[in-house]
């Protein structure tokens, strides 16, 4: 794949929307009503407005989640805006295969399209997962990108660089409920 021209905030805009994917935690029997049956689904559906700081820069992003295809699918539509008016657009379209397990198909203005897996801790309901950033600002990084509800009109995404010892917090992605939606 080749690196694009700006690939330090693009690889971090690819991380931090991975995320919408993630979001869609599955009841059990989900699966045959579609992802719509999620009462979690219910809680994302919407407009949201993201605000983080990434490498000293002030990055906004916009997303939008809707249902298609007759409820079988989670779409989210993503843009990050950057400083220097460079912005990023992706599309992730998110099914539940499990009550803990997402499949996920990720397309993004670089011209990526990757299938992911994600994760939901049923305890904690922490929705999680680990990928190769082949867009990082030096080369290809293992990631790990968390999304934690905070309640029915915000949650936060999580940004890690996987390393050897552990992980390396990249940033935080603090999301609200766009109210003029």
């Amino acid at each position: 794949m080749q690196r694009h021209p700006k690939s330090g905030p693009v690889g971090f805009a690819f991380l931090a929307s991975l995320s919408l994917g993630l979001l869609s935690c599955v009841t059990p029997d989900a699966k045959a009503q579609g992802i719509s049956a999620d009462p979690f689904v219910a809680q994302v559906t919407g407009e949201w407005l993201g605000r983080a700081e990434y490498d000293g820069n002030a990055l906004t992003r916009t997303r939008s989640w809707t249902l298609e295809l007759q409820g079988q699918f989670l779409r989210a539509d993503m843009r990050v805006g950057m400083p220097n008016g460079f912005s990023f657009g992706a599309l992730m379209y998110c099914s539940g295969v499990a009550p803990d397990l997402y499949e996920i198909v990720w397309m993004d203005g670089t011209g990526r399209c990757q299938s992911l897996r994600a994760t939901r801790d049923l305890d904690s309901g922490l929705v999680s997962t680990t990928y190769l950033d082949e867009l990082a600002e030096h080369g290809p990084e293992w990631r790990t990108w968390e999304f934690e509800s905070l309640g029915p009109n915000s949650y936060v995404e999580r940004l890690f660089k996987v390393l050897a010892e552990g992980r390396e917090l990249l940033t935080v992605f603090s999301f609200d409920r766009d109210e003029g939606s």
